[in-house]
């Protein structure tokens, strides 16, 4: 192997020496998002353990209902539904199958919820409302070019809770002890 083949290992590179260290530093960049990601996971899953609470109907209803409306918004920008198969997947029939199966899910997602809210609210974090209405706006623009229906209340609330539970992981991974176990 020589530097010849550099561009076309890599695009842009000029030699092997760069290709290598493009392709380390690609590695290592892909190794870090997954140790945040279990991080992550890891810190959702205790703080879920942490919550003992019965979980209303209505609650677990409305936040099943978000979950899988979230869902057919990735399948419809996926895979553009024509009206007939987003209607089927819109029905009673549908959205209560999706809540059975994943009662178990939905459940663990409030408890993870209701933590970081909690957290968010104990610890006085807070966040810049300039971000809260970029999001919103970011939103709410995804949702138009996709021709999706949308409650500006709820967008906000959704947005809202999303950055809350971004500021109590940072806040988390900061002052938890973490340990990690490489295998």
């Amino acid at each position: 192997m020589d530097d010849s083949i550099a561009d076309k290992l890599v695009p842009g590179c000029t030699t092997v020496a760069q290709v290598k260290e493009t392709l380390l530093q690609k590695c290592q960049e892909v190794e870090q998002t997954a140790r945040e990601q279990a991080t992550d996971n890891a810190i959702l899953d205790q703080l879920r353990k942490m919550v003992e609470i019965d979980i209303p109907q209505s609650l677990f209803e409305e936040q099943g209902r978000q979950l899988y409306g979230a869902k057919l918004l990735q399948i419809q920008a996926n895979m553009k539904l024509n009206d007939e198969q987003l209607a089927t997947l819109s029905s009673p029939k549908a959205v209560n199958a999706y809540l059975e199966d994943q009662r178990e899910n939905i459940i663990n997602v409030i408890k993870q919820n209701l933590a970081v809210g909690d957290i968010f609210k104990r610890e006085n974090l807070q966040f810049p409302t300039e971000e809260l209405v970029k999001q919103v706006e970011n939103s709410i623009a995804e949702l138009k070019r996709n021709k999706q229906e949308y409650d500006e209340d709820r967008v906000r609330d959704q947005v809202q809770d999303i950055l809350e539970g971004a500021k109590v992981l940072e806040w988390l991974r900061e002052h938890a002890e973490i340990q990690y176990i490489t295998r």
